[in-house]
């Protein structure tokens, strides 16, 4: 049985830090999160790092609309990362769209 939430856009983004820069890319995250907080259309985001290969970090995103998604990409969250952040990476963030099947979001 599918649980729809109604989301209509939604991606996992991995990131590789650089030697040494998996720290300083972990930061660039949580500083994002005041911004994505602002975003109405981001019901969804979650910025983690794998326990065995600390270098990755993954965000995955949830938009209630291509619009929303656009918007977020254009965003202050959008610049930081891509900014600061790309200056930490090894190689480029992978992109992989997803599709919700169910979810369960309390407040964190």
């Amino acid at each position: 049985m599918r649980t729809d939430p109604g989301y209509e856009v939604d991606r996992q983004v991995s990131f590789t830090a650089a030697d040494g820069k998996a720290e300083a890319l972990a930061e660039v995250l949580e500083h994002a999160l005041p911004h994505i907080r602002a975003e109405d259309g981001t019901p969804v985001w979650l910025a983690s790092r794998s326990v065995t290969e600390p270098s990755t970090c993954y965000l995955v995103d949830v938009f209630v609309s291509p619009e929303a998604q656009q918007a977020h990409l254009t965003g202050r969250a959008a610049k930081l990362i891509l900014g600061e952040g790309s200056e930490l990476l090894a190689e480029p963030p992978f992109v992989s769209p997803l599709s919700v099947i169910a979810v369960k979001n309390e407040s964190a």
